[in-house]
């Protein structure tokens, strides 16, 4: 071979070296553009029939209506989280989302030891749904109306009451608050939140913290409870009558709950931004909208950044409660 003749190659090589990363970024920008080519399962960490579920399931339709390929809803609940997430991350990268109520990433690594994965870097963030409501109620028997007379009843009356809650950021912040005013008040855990609801609804639990409209409402309406606050910035929808527990005095109850989705390790930011930009365009559907009213929920527009960080930033406050009070209820 001439020496020409090795320059020249030489030369093609450099080229086709040069062109390479251009070829590959390209070939990733026609898998994003090209993203679903196959059904895309929704592996949810709701409870069926409850709100993360009911929203999940209204976004996974409009999304199958758009984007031309079957979205299963595949409800994976139990274990706050744990067994929802561990699906998701072992499923081939672009084949599934994970829907999830904000507790799964927020307080779940504050009360389960030894996770198999990384909150925080195996699930990535691309939209929230909704505003979702949780509230304060009591057993329409318990003489109080307000949250005031409520804590004034547990104070005159220490050890006699009990409460229950959903997990995770409601426990935490109620169990503060109690211990900070040195309220005794006796926690009974439950398995599901719709055992507890019921219990209390029938009189063997005093108060409850559950989400509003698919735990709480029915039992209103059949006379059983009664809310007192809502644990959200603004008022309910489903009882625009019931105050948020800032106009209750007491501020530091306060949280929100946002079901969102969220993608895989590694998931390309341009598609990350596309599949949020096609969610903000669904919850502002009127329909859908309508249909979120129905269920006392509020669009949550939204960008894959801001929705990590309202995630780690609910984390962070809870942490440090976490720290103080304690993390787990009582077995």
């Amino acid at each position: 071979m001439t020496d020409q003749e090795t320059g020249s190659r030489a030369g093609i090589g450099r080229r086709a070296a040069l062109a390479l990363p251009g070829l590959l970024l390209a070939g990733g920008a026609s898998a994003q553009a090209n993203w679903p080519e196959g059904p895309v399962r929704v592996i949810s960490a709701g409870t069926p029939g409850g709100s993360t579920d009911v929203m999940g399931r209204l976004v996974a339709d409009a999304l199958a209506a758009r984007l031309g390929r079957p979205f299963p809803v595949e409800a994976r609940p139990g274990a706050e989280g744990v067994i929802a997430i561990q699906a998701f991350v072992q499923a081939p990268p672009g084949s599934a989302l994970f829907l999830t109520h904000a507790g799964a990433i927020t307080t779940t690594p504050l009360v389960m030891q030894n996770l198999t994965y990384d909150t925080w870097t195996d699930l990535v963030p691309i939209a929230p749904i909704a505003t979702d409501f949780l509230a304060y109620a009591v057993n329409s028997r318990f003489p109080a109306t307000t949250m005031a007379e409520l804590f004034e009843r547990v104070r005159a009356n220490p050890g006699r009451h009990t409460w229950c809650s959903a997990p995770g950021a409601t426990y935490l912040l109620t169990n503060a608050e109690l211990r900070r005013s040195g309220l005794d008040m006796s926690f009974v855990n439950y398995r599901t939140t719709t055992a507890a609801t019921t219990d209390t609804a029938e009189g063997r639990v005093d108060m409850a913290v559950m989400p509003l409209t698919t735990n709480l409402l029915p039992f209103v309406r059949e006379g059983k409870l009664r809310v007192l606050a809502v644990t959200n910035a603004v008022r309910s929808p489903a009882a625009p009558e019931t105050p948020t527990v800032a106009q209750a005095g007491f501020p530091g109850l306060e949280v929100e709950g946002f079901p969102g989705f969220c993608g895989w390790k590694g998931m390309p930011d341009a598609l990350r931004s596309r599949i949020s930009g096609l969610i903000q365009e669904i919850i502002q559907e009127p329909a859908i909208r309508q249909r979120l009213a129905d269920f006392g929920m509020i669009p949550r527009p939204s960008t894959p950044e801001r929705f990590a960080a309202d995630l780690r930033s609910l984390h962070d406050r809870l942490a440090e409660i976490a720290r103080t009070y304690g993390a787990r209820p009582p077995a």
